[in-house]
């Protein structure tokens, strides 16, 4: 009861209004002029990211647009996929139209979650690109309003103060190097509302806007709310030492602080819970904590970084991007300085600070904040919350900066200047730093310091001055948000050929309604299917499944932690993986390999002469034979019935079956080659056609002579050629012939060069500028072997007779018992039936889904529904029951309390 009367004392409050206040009904007028700073707050950022986007020429106002890293490979082709999702009515479960086959709805937790992305609905498709682009001000917008919002309420008032500082945190160095990153913002603008909830929580014990906000975040971005959480966990640390005075009252703040911050995380589970069970399918899942403890720079080298222009950090070194208006150097010090603020709950603020410094710049600090994993690139992702907090202090100096003496204020300017200037010494050749950074940051210092001077001065006109402030703070922020962010790509070159690619899958799927992958000989992003509409064999996503990419690794496709790609494939791995189609810019591919079939303005649809289908059986074959053969089929491995669970395997628990966790015996001939480590790929794939009972090699090695800074191969006879690069110092690779030249980049992924036809004779000459050795090894396919191998594989197929998003129903008549391969990457939340029963499916090459058959005729139906969802959606409707429930009972207990004590008082009066 003392809890909740503690909840109830804040809502006494709002219901207890002055009379002033009542006597004035609500308004709009009313709500505006009460919040003018938080609305010129939204105002001058979204406006300065406008005029940015005018002057770079971005569409409407040119032919560019904004798109960067991976907004342009990821989250505009995903979200095209949600919008034809939404159009369409089709599940958001699962997509045939993401790599190979994926939990779209991990894809949606991870990337898409923002509830601003349904949005998406009310525009025409080809002005998506747009729409997430002009989100992205509207959000820097929001982060302006929010931060303010944070400020009036926090220090308790209106003053023109806190519109600078809620500037330079819309326009930070972190968003300067991550606006492009849409599905962020949502986390940075919602911050300061859980941050100033929180702070109600501990001293007001009010808690629905922490819980609310809190909840939101994390469902707009998981991710990002991990740190947010931890953040919180040392926020909630900081209050109770500086606000709590008793032990009732930090047991109190502890037991809201728990209670809230569990119902909050459980109103997110319908989300959190399936997202959980996807992760662990991918190389994130790996925990490998710090050996031993790394400092990556000095403290000077990061405090440097709060200077104007300084250029952004995105790639893989770890500096943060701190940058949030140069005015810090001055008013640090004069916080610091400042006795009237409290002992303790300084030294609490500041070594929060500090520590949030420190973590910068340590390996096992920076571990944990991201999650216990390393960042991919864009370090510090936390570096928001390290702004949020110093701008507060900042702004707290400012609003009691006649609480400093002149002195002070003198040696704090003296000494930011210092700083400043010991900087340009010691960083002057440093790359990051350009040869106006210093000087402007020193300008900007001096203007901050005679404002401060003339703001502390009490005859001085302060509307005058605030307006000259204003003016400078859009000066300062403008131009290090135009020098250091909003780079610019041609939108018509990323939407070239668009609607032709639309086109041939259109009129080609008429013809052919059967399931199938359509791949590129060279593509715009590695998510080009979500793009137009289409299944493929290439993904780039931090979802992506880490079973599928170690597959591609062993055949010599592209592949890294968060993507695999159709580069490096041969005609054998793109029949493996059901590839039918193929979309080229020129009409001159292969003709052994593809036929041309269609073409549309500048592209050119192929179909490919070997392709497998969906599913195709593997069994053992007498004429397997290789001299150094590998692993045989484990011994009890052979099915029971028609299809089940091998024998000898124990049926999953239910965390197992929850994680993905399938315990696989069985290993066909196939899976024995792909088990074997160290191979060249291509010998790989030699080892797969010997496994199927054929005595040649699928790639016939062919002599190279190293010759100065590059290798020479000449075709002893026409054929098609391919190389594999043994060299890992080599990343890119030109090939020049009489007939052809091709480049091939990043070569660190490495994949298989296709070198393509040669006609007896051809001098191919390979070189790198990376390295004088490639340690290539040349190939020429034997087209004979590969038509015998696919012929076995596809002696016997399942057809399929109808399929979507989440289903798949298909037959096969089986000759001999065998395992029926399906191109289908195991995840959990596939229930498989065969002739109508459930069995626990195997796995090829611990991969993709397999069956084992009988002999005979067999229906295979497969269903996809997210492993954990239902638990999710259970937990999210019990912690929102929950919270309606607390409301509720507040309302009573404060209807109660409230009356009883008018009651009360009526009496009183009455007896006097």
């Amino acid at each position: 009861m003392k809890f909740m009367n503690t909840m109830t004392a804040g809502r006494a409050a709002r219901n207890n209004p002055s009379k002033t206040a009542a006597s004035e009904p609500p308004s709009p007028g009313r709500w505006i002029r009460s919040n003018w700073a938080c609305l010129l707050s939204f105002a001058i950022p979204f406006l300065i990211m406008l005029t940015i986007f005018i002057i770079n020429g971005i569409f409407p106002f040119g032919d560019e647009s904004f798109m960067h890293s991976d907004m342009y490979h990821q989250y505009v082709p995903f979200l095209s996929e949600m919008l034809s999702k939404i159009r369409s009515g089709d599940s958001l479960s699962y997509s045939w139209n993401v790599g190979v086959g994926s939990n779209f709805l991990a894809l949606y937790a991870y990337y898409m979650a923002s509830p601003f992305n349904w949005l998406v609905a009310l525009f025409p498709d080809k002005y998506l690109i747009e729409f997430m682009s002009y989100l992205v001000i509207l959000k820097i917008g929001f982060s302006g309003f929010t931060f303010s919002w944070y400020l009036t309420r926090h220090f308790k008032t209106r003053s023109a103060a806190v519109v600078p500082f809620a500037v330079f945190y819309a326009m930070s160095g972190y968003l300067a190097a991550y606006n492009w990153n849409v599905m962020w913002l949502d986390c940075i603008f919602l911050f300061p509302l859980i941050a100033l909830g929180l702070e109600k929580l501990v001293t007001e014990g009010k808690y629905r806007l922490y819980c609310i906000s809190l909840a939101l975040c994390i469902l707009s971005n998981y991710y990002i709310s991990i740190m947010v959480c931890i953040f919180l966990v040392l926020y909630f640390l900081v209050l109770l030492v500086s606000h709590c005075s008793s032990l009732r009252r930090m047991g109190g703040a502890v037991l809201r602080f728990a209670l809230f911050s569990v119902l909050a995380g459980g109103m997110a589970a319908i989300l959190l819970i399936p997202e959980y069970s996807a992760l662990h399918l991918t190389k994130f899942s790996d925990f490998n904590f710090p050996s031993k403890l790394t400092f990556y720079f000095s403290t000077i080298d990061m405090l440097a970084r709060h200077c104007m222009d300084v250029a952004v950090e995105t790639g893989l070194d770890h500096w943060p991007n701190i940058y949030c208006g140069v005015a810090v150097f001055l008013l640090v010090p004069l916080y610091v300085s400042n006795a009237k603020i409290s002992l303790r709950e300084k030294a609490a603020r500041l070594g929060l600070l500090a520590f949030l410094l420190v973590s910068f710049s340590t390996n096992v600090l920076n571990f944990m904040w991201h999650g216990m994993n390393y960042p991919d690139s864009l370090p510090c992702r936390q570096s928001f919350m390290y702004i949020f907090l110093l701008l507060t202090l900042c702004c707290e100096a400012v609003l009691r900066i006649r609480e400093c003496s002149f002195k002070s204020l003198g040696v704090s300017f003296c000494l930011s200047l210092g700083f400043v200037l010991l900087c340009e010494k010691l960083l002057k050749d440093d790359e990051a730093f350009a040869v106006e950074t210093f000087l402007l940051t020193a300008v900007f210092l001096c203007l901050y310091g005679i404002f401060a001077y003339y703001y502390k001065k009490k005859n001085f006109n302060l509307k005058l001055l605030a307006v000259l402030t204003l003016v400078v703070v859009t000066a300062e922020a403008s131009i290090n948000m135009y020098q250091t962010s909003v780079s610019v790509t041609s939108r018509s070159k990323y939407l070239e050929n668009h609607d032709n690619y639309q086109l041939l899958v259109d009129r080609i799927r008429e013809q052919d309604p059967d399931f199938y992958r359509f791949e590129k000989f060279s593509r715009v992003t590695k998510n080009d299917g979500t793009m137009i509409g289409y299944p493929t064999a290439s993904l780039f996503s931090s979802t992506a499944n880490g079973q599928v990419e170690e597959f591609y690794e062993k055949l010599g496709m592209s592949h890294s932690k968060v993507f695999y790609c159709f580069d490096g494939a041969t005609p054998l791995t793109s029949s493996l993986l059901s590839v039918r189609y193929m979309f080229s810019k020129s009409s001159k591919e292969d003709p052994n390999l593809y036929t041309l079939i269609d073409s549309e303005g500048d592209i050119y649809l192929y179909e490919c002469k070997y392709t497998l289908p969906l599913g195709f059986m593997v069994s053992e074959h007498p004429g397997f034979d290789i001299t150094d053969p590998p692993d045989a089929p484990a011994d009890g491995a052979s099915s029971s019935g028609a299809a089940g669970t091998e024998e000898g395997t124990e049926n999953p628990d239910a965390l197992d079956e929850f994680l993905g966790n399938v315990e696989d015996t069985q290993t066909d001939v196939l899976e024995a080659v792909l088990d074997r480590e160290g191979s060249n790929p291509l010998e790989t794939q030699n080892l797969m056609v010997r496994a199927l009972g054929l005595q040649s090699s699928l790639f016939e090695s062919v002599p190279s002579q190293e010759e100065g800074n590059g290798t020479i191969v000449t075709a002893q006879q026409s054929g098609h050629y391919y190389a594999y690069v043994g060299n890992s110092k080599v990343d890119t690779l030109k090939m020049e012939s009489e007939s052809l030249s091709k480049s091939f980049t990043k070569l660190k992924y490495h994949y298989i060069c296709d070198l393509g036809w040669h006609d007896e004779g051809d001098v191919i000459s390979l070189h790198s500028e990376d390295s004088s050795s490639l340690s290539l090894s040349a190939y020429r396919l034997d087209e004979d072997i590969l038509a015998q191998a696919i012929d076995i594989l596809g002696s016997e197929t399942m057809t399929v007779d109808s399929f979507d998003s989440t289903h798949i129903r298909g037959h096969i008549q089986v000759s001999k018992a065998g395992e029926l391969v399906l191109s289908v990457p195991y995840e959990p939340g596939w229930k498989v039936l065969v002739d109508g029963e459930e069995v626990q499916p195997g796995l090829f090459d611990d991969t993709f889904i397999s069956l084992s058959l009988e002999a005979g005729e067999h229906t295979v139906e497969m269903h996809y529904y997210p492993a954990g969802l239902t638990l999710g959606i259970v937990i999210t409707l019990i912690c929102l029951a929950a919270f309606v429930l607390i409301l509720i009972l507040e309302k009573r207990i404060f209807r109660n309390g409230y009356g009883n004590s008018k009651k009360l008082t009526t009496a009183e009066g009455s007896n006097d």
